[in-house]
């Protein structure tokens, strides 16, 4: 039987992933507008913390984790910001994911608009009862978040069921 962790890359990516999307949703919180709130389909909040937590983790796994599949099962989807309208509020998420990478050095990319709803867009996997998959709640307590209270980026990884 071999010692260690089996899980450890993914264990440091995940760690590494959700410290970057941390930092985003910590920089919002701070400075929070509600210009940076919508509301989905549902009526439940979402704000540019919870696509910009979203992009942030899904491209640290693509990037730490080894290649692969990938297949992330996550809340959000790019349907709202593809809307007439919504050009500021992608604007902003756009500005603040390419600052977080920026400012912490961790990644040599840029994102576009398009690459920004792309990236929204790689949580959209079925998951499935083989294989891996990352299951990720970019902001698990949107309404606490708003208030300035605790919320949590709550991250998963699914292997074989």
């Amino acid at each position: 039987m071999a010692s260690g962790n089996p899980y450890a890359a993914e264990l440091a990516a995940a760690k590494k992933a959700v410290t970057l999307a941390a930092r985003l949703c910590q920089a919002v919180q701070q400075d929070i507008v509600h210009s940076g709130i919508q509301s989905k389909a549902d009526k439940s909040p979402v704000t540019v913390a919870d696509y910009g937590s979203q992009i942030l983790v899904s491209l640290a796994l693509k990037m730490e984790v080894s290649p692969g599949p990938f297949s992330l099962v996550a809340e959000e989807d790019s349907e709202e910001l593809r809307k007439d309208g919504a050009e500021e509020i992608l604007e902003e998420i756009t500005d603040l994911v390419n600052e977080t990478i920026a400012d912490t050095g961790s990644y040599n990319i840029s994102f576009t608009k398009e690459g920004i709803l792309s990236a929204i867009d790689d949580g959209k996997s079925k998951g499935g009862p083989s294989e891996r998959h990352w299951v990720l709640d970019p902001i698990d307590g949107t309404k606490g978040f708003l208030r300035g209270d605790q919320y949590a980026i709550a991250l998963a990884l699914l292997d074989e069921d």
